[in-house]
């Protein structure tokens, strides 16, 4: 059992939240947050349009009768109820699996964080600054609290995205509603019996994946709300004998709750995705890029391929299943390397249009030969891609594209976001938006650049 403290910490990630300035975030930091940003407007704009799963998760939100609301929802020309907004947006942001990661915390914490600050921002007419600064503290928590699950949650079968994903909420929308710290840990407290999020969705390749950030941000305003009516919330909903450690996890590592914390900020580190599949998928979807470069045109099409990952990887995207090496539909792609190889190999592209070759014979063919071998000597997120016909075509990539040690250039991260983002808002508009994100701490209302991710009546 995990030993409750005077002061536990997740109180202190509590008064983290509640006192954190701007000033006090890394530029560095501050620099990747407004990237992070831009990047989930572009993945959630495209994903309200046209992903197959939005407009049921439109039309249930709706059902749920919250009434009219003037909250923003990206990419939807129509407005909602606050908290209707927030699972939309959160939804939104993870469809795609595009969206950013952070691999010290297991997570994806924009979707959850962003979706929660967003509605907070536009609601309370708060300064871009501000909403900066609740990004910061909002994906420092996420992180930190993914990082002390660690690997082990997702073998008891959690999705760390939202199962932390709704403390980065609370600490950010919590930080733009200007609440104390005591408010803000009793908020955490009554988060911890919403915190949640199954892996089954891996059986079926269903879409509770992509509702898990909104589930988590709806949460994460709900916890608030109840806290500041005076709802006392459990104390040390994270690490107490009873809390989140105790129960998510086998192996729990308390102290990066609050390792150097405000002085070390590891949500720096967060990546940006080059390819719209899970992230343990990328370095073998990158090397089979690469490889196919080298290859001939005889050696492409006589290859016959072996990815080794990592124990975790080949769990989670790499056993030998049928909805792995024949995916059926695009969250079972997602989660294949098999998918996710073959379509680079054949086609020399991995992007959101591979998954119109769901069920292509020739992918299914290719997919069907690939080898996948766990490799306890490689990191959870490497991969090394051979070609057994001609050993001699052979890649190791031991950091996904996007990691802070190969991060995406400027021109990459605006040319993705403008790929989303143009079909959806037009070529002005995107370049409005891009201005107003980059100059964030500047804008003296946020709400005028949320207004801006509205779509046009009728798109």
């Amino acid at each position: 059992m995990l030993e409750r403290t005077p002061t536990s910490q997740t109180r202190h990630l509590a008064d983290f939240a509640a006192t954190t300035e701007l000033a006090s975030v890394p530029a560095a930091t501050r620099a990747r947050l407004k990237e992070c940003l831009l990047d989930t407007i572009g993945v959630a704009a495209f994903s309200a349009q046209f992903a197959e799963s939005s407009p049921a998760f439109r039309n249930g939100v709706l059902a749920m009768g919250y009434g009219p609301g003037d909250a923003t929802v990206i990419g939807e020309a129509r407005t909602y109820a606050p908290m209707q907004a927030a699972l939309l947006n959160g939804a939104f942001a993870h469809t795609l699996d595009f969206d950013d990661t952070n691999v010290w915390g297991y997570l994806h914490p924009g979707a959850p964080v962003i979706a929660a600050a967003l509605v907070e921002a536009e609601r309370l007419r708060s300064s871009g600054a501000e909403l900066l600064e609740a990004l910061a503290v909002g994906y420092e928590v996420a992180c930190r609290v993914g990082a002390a699950l660690g690997q082990t949650a997702y073998d008891r079968g959690f999705h760390i995205t939202s199962v932390a994903g709704i403390f980065g909420g609370v600490a950010a929308a919590g930080r733009l509603r200007r609440i104390d710290g005591a408010t803000i840990a009793s908020a955490f407290g009554v988060a911890g019996s919403s915190a949640a999020g199954s892996m089954q969705y891996l059986s079926n390749g269903s879409w509770n994946k992509r509702l898990h950030p909104g589930l988590a941000a709806h949460a994460a305003l709900l916890s608030l709300g109840l806290a500041q009516a005076g709802v006392l919330g459990a104390e040390a909903a994270i690490d107490g004998q009873y809390g989140l450690l105790a129960g998510y996890t086998d192996k729990p590592n308390a102290a990066l709750l609050t390792e150097r914390l405000g002085t070390w900020w590891p949500s720096t580190n967060t990546a940006l995705k080059p390819f719209p599949s899970c992230r343990l998928t990328h370095t073998a979807a990158e090397a089979a890029l690469l490889l196919r470069e080298r290859a001939t045109e005889g050696q492409r099409r006589n290859a016959r391929l072996r990815v080794r990952l990592s124990p975790k990887a080949v769990q989670i995207v790499g056993e030998p299943l049928p909805n792995k090496i024949k995916p059926a539909n695009i969250v079972e792609g997602q989660f294949s390397v098999y998918f996710q190889v073959a379509v680079s190999w054949l086609d020399g592209r991995c992007n959101w249009q591979s998954y119109e070759r769901l069920g292509a014979s020739d992918v299914d063919t290719f997919a069907s030969t690939i080898e996948v071998v766990a490799d306890d000597n490689l990191a959870m997120a490497a991969a090394e891609l051979t070609d057994t016909v001609h050993p001699s075509l052979t890649l190791r990539i031991d950091d996904p594209l996007g990691e802070s040690n190969r991060p995406l250039d400027p021109d990459h991260v605006h040319r993705k976001f403008r790929d989303l983002a143009m079909p959806v808002y037009g070529k002005e508009r995107v370049k409005r938006i891009v201005e107003r994100v980059a100059a964030l701490e500047e804008e003296p209302d946020a709400a005028v650049l949320i207004h801006l991710l509205r779509a046009e009546s009728g798109s």
